[in-house]
């Protein structure tokens, strides 16, 4: 056998384990799937690819939006609801399934333009977006007066508050389904950050893996007023989240 034939028959096998292996990891739990596990946890976590032009260039950390609402109790008191990690709702959407609901995954392509419209504000400008009451959150005229500037920051802001105002209505929706006997006064998100596991050490047990990931990084926005969808979206928003969390 030659050489050149060696590494063919090499490269296919490789390749045929690895379409095993992804079909197994994606098909829903089964007894072939878990006997399966510990040959397919290399692909775990999920990555998000960012395609270039001849090669794809992983990004190796997880990312993920979050929403909290606040309320006001019975009591009169100010609350807050938990966090609701909208980004691992969605990926039910992809998970277990070998061709997935992409479309669905909105704060997918959220993250970036969240980040990339937040990092284009001057300092003042941040601190402005950030600072926002919980009480008494500004409208949105009120927010794009306190965020000021002129020419280029001026930009910089009209382009942030584009994005706020999409992620403030899918958040309001996401908390009035989650929490529909709740008056929810005022709401914010999270955008997270998280490295995958090292290389070397994906290999170990769970708790192993756990303990060598990076630490998460959060950026949190200031209080927006809530901002619901049409009677339609809601609904769509809150069978959604049956279904998928």
């Amino acid at each position: 056998m030659s050489l050149r034939t060696l590494f063919v028959a090499v490269s296919v096998i490789v390749v045929a384990f690895h379409l095993a292996a992804v079909t197994l990891a994606a098909l829903p739990p089964n007894r072939y799937s878990d006997a399966a596990a510990p040959r397919t946890g290399y692909l775990q976590p999920f990555f998000t690819q960012n395609w270039r032009l001849f090669a794809p260039n992983p990004v190796a950390e997880d990312r993920s939006v979050l929403f909290q609402g606040s309320y006001v109790a019975a009591d009169g008191s100010t609350r807050q609801t938990a966090w609701v990690d909208w980004t691992e709702v969605e990926l039910d959407l992809i998970q277990h399934r070998i061709v997935g609901g992409r479309a669905g995954y909105v704060t997918n392509k959220m993250f970036p333009a969240l980040q990339s419209r937040y990092a284009g504000l001057g300092t003042n400008q941040r601190q402005a977006a950030t600072s926002t009451s919980e009480s008494d959150p500004p409208d949105w005229a009120e927010l794009r007066s306190s965020l000021g500037g002129s020419g280029r920051a001026a930009s910089a802001a009209t382009g942030f508050l584009r994005y706020e105002k999409a992620v403030t209505r899918l958040a309001t929706d996401v908390l009035m389904a989650r929490w529909p006997e709740r008056d929810i006064t005022s709401v914010r998100y999270t955008v997270r950050r998280q490295g995958v596991v090292p290389y070397a050490d994906r290999g170990g047990s769970t708790a192993e893996r756990a303990a060598a990931r990076p630490e998460a990084r959060d950026r949190v926005s200031g209080w927006r007023v809530p901002s619901p969808g049409p009677t339609a979206e809601l609904d769509a928003v809150a069978e959604f989240d049956r279904r998928h969390r």
